[in-house]
């Protein structure tokens, strides 16, 4: 890493920046970015999925949250590396900022600091807020195409990690042909005024056009870019081939590449007319902004249509979230079993083994991949929420084991659920204050599961009614309460935590997860997936409705801590479970 730092310095002052700025996304904004491209990964070592980097002549520092603060202990080289570990609610570019300000504000009179960034690495919304928390700082900012990073590093070419292939998506299970979401954004088109919508981020381009992708870890996606005209879809797709049978399943949508979509948006200049692009700033990047009104357009800077018509679910797609989410449930179901059976007959399992077996669970069900690294913690490693699985952890009787983890099937849309067990035999049992605070737990889950809130709630108060059972021993949780579900794992909207300001909607899919982290003790969460409906017995009102039945450990559940109404649903979602799953599947547990 020390060779890498040189490198990246001496790249930085050729081209004259005294800081430089890395980020943990890509030319797409993917939160999920293959290890072998990332600049960050390769300049840092630190694999965590959300994380910036800033260099200097002469430190670095790697910016983090509380989900990766121990993470980047474990992979950062402390003698080339600080981390700055941000507090909740402190984003990472927030901490960025301040470090700047620091390095600005050192320098005499008139001296700037000049900063290089790449424009590519940031959304517009995001660039300009970062542009903003530095107003006043005597800052120059340098845009970097390639950067340092790409200077020292050298070409990386796409790494494939699966088939490769573009997956055709029977439409019928989708609920909307391609024409018909085109339709829709035309629609709103007509009444913005705009020619085009320009469409960057993969899991909107893979809604667009019913197809997935199985070329990056952690993503059902494929690397593209589209342009929605008033008539049409162009889409380039840039690593995966472009079948004959794709072609074929999708005769409406116009496959090209970039330079001939580029040629497009130019066309609609002739005759002295600007055309008007439209783009969301949430998501396309502030370099592919620029590129567009370099062409001469009119930029219409507009939240998409696709953000709200992709997070509310139509019937099918419900039906066929709920037949992948069924059989994720049995392979978390059958992933607690195992382990038990294993430790009983004193096998040697490490969390990094379990992890394992797990992924290999998911593929023997029909898994096309995982939606995120599974999260194997054992006994007081489950205080770190995003605790990264260890080889030297080696699971024994008598501990709680958190197991959080997802994937893909066919469907195309990402499963995700998390269960905190007892390991340990018929001869072992839990403790009383391991059952109490899995049950304080289970009732923050079940406030959360059974919530009814009125039209237009916002997640805030499914979150504030979610944490009542836990405030109400003075315990909380330092993450959000839950977040949206699709095609990837992390959706938005909507969002269920305590700043959370958009509406939840029948057709949403969110997670419910509260948990309990105490170090040195460890941690218990609790995360089913779910959406609302109408409530049929009170008009004007949702009620929360539960999409996941993986049994849970009646070992943990102190039934004198729940009150009827509590039990009453236990009850409830213990036979809907079983219905679900098979009795065979959830008895292998005991369960409440």
């Amino acid at each position: 890493m020390a060779g890498r730092l040189e490198r990246v310095r001496a790249a930085m002052r050729a081209k004259g920046v005294d800081a430089l700025v890395v980020r943990g996304t890509d030319a797409y904004l993917s939160e999920y970015v293959p290890e072998a491209e990332s600049g960050r990964v390769w300049l840092t070592g630190f694999t965590g999925s959300l994380g910036d980097a800033l260099v200097s002549q002469e430190q670095a520092w790697l910016f983090v949250d509380g989900r990766y603060h121990v993470q980047a202990d474990r992979e950062l080289d402390a003698s080339c590396w600080t981390a700055v570990k941000n507090p909740l609610g402190v984003a990472n570019e927030s901490a960025c900022a301040a470090k700047l300000t620091e390095l600005a504000s050192a320098l005499p009179d008139p001296q700037v600091l000049s900063v290089g960034y790449e424009p590519g690495r940031y959304s517009v919304n995001g660039w300009n807020s970062f542009r903003n928390e530095l107003a006043g700082v005597p800052v120059r900012w340098v845009p970097l195409d390639p950067s340092p990073v790409a200077d020292a590093r050298g070409p990386v070419a796409p790494t494939v990690t699966g088939s490769g292939r573009l997956r055709v998506v029977d439409e019928s299970s989708l609920g909307r042909t391609v024409d018909e979401k085109v339709a829709l954004v035309a629609a709103w088109l007509s009444q913005k005024r705009a020619d085009a919508l320009l469409v960057t981020k993969l899991d909107e381009l893979a809604w667009l056009s019913n197809l997935r992708g199985e070329e990056m870890p952690y993503q059902a996606t494929f690397r593209a870019l589209g342009l929605v005209t008033r008539d049409a879809l162009h889409l380039s797709v840039h690593v995966a081939p472009v079948t004959d049978a794709v072609r074929s399943a999708r005769p409406t949508v116009r496959f090209c590449d970039d330079d001939a979509l580029l040629q497009l948006l130019s066309s609609m200049s002739a005759g002295g007319k600007k055309p008007r692009v439209a783009l969301d700033p949430a998501s396309v990047s502030a370099g592919m902004r620029d590129r567009v009104e370099a062409l001469g357009m009119d930029v219409l800077a507009v939240t998409s249509p696709i953000v709200a018509a992709k997070a509310k679910k139509t019937e099918a797609e419900l039906a066929a979230m709920k037949r992948a989410l069924r059989r994720a449930d049995g392979v978390v179901a059958g992933a607690q079993a195992w382990l038990n059976e294993q430790v009983g007959r004193g096998e040697r399992v490490t969390e990094v083994g379990f992890a394992a077996q797990v992924e290999r669970m998911f593929r023997a069900a029909g898994a096309v991949g995982l939606s995120f690294k599974v999260i194997s913690a054992f006994g007081t490693n489950g205080a770190s929420v995003h605790h990264p699985p260890s080889d030297e952890a080696v699971i024994a009787p008598g501990q709680l084991m958190l197991l959080d983890t997802g994937c893909y099937f066919e469907e195309g849309f990402a499963t995700d659920l998390t269960r905190t067990f007892f390991v340990g035999g018929p001869d072992d049992a839990p403790t009383a204050e391991q059952r109490r605070l899995y049950t304080l737990t289970l009732k923050s889950a079940i406030a959360g599961m059974t919530a009814r809130v009125p039209r237009g709630a916002s997640g805030a108060q499914i979150d504030g009614i979610t944490r009542r059972p836990l405030w109400s021993e003075g315990l909380d949780y330092a993450h959000g309460t839950g977040h949206g579900v699709g095609i990837n794992v992390h959706e938005a909207p909507p969002s269920i935590g305590k700043t959370a300001t958009t509406s939840v909607e029948p057709g949403h899919v969110f997670s419910i997860e509260p948990g309990l982290y105490i170090d040195g003790v460890g941690g218990v969460r609790i995360e089913n997936l779910c959406t609302v409906r109408d409530d049929a017995a009170h008009p004007g009102f949702l009620q929360v409705e539960p999409l996941t039945f993986a049994p849970l450990d009646g070992r943990l559940i102190d039934l004198a801590l729940l009150d009827a109404g509590e039990s009453n649903f236990l009850r409830g979602y213990t036979e809907r479970g079983m219905s679900e799953l098979g009795e065979e599947v959830t008895s292998r547990l005991a369960v409440g």
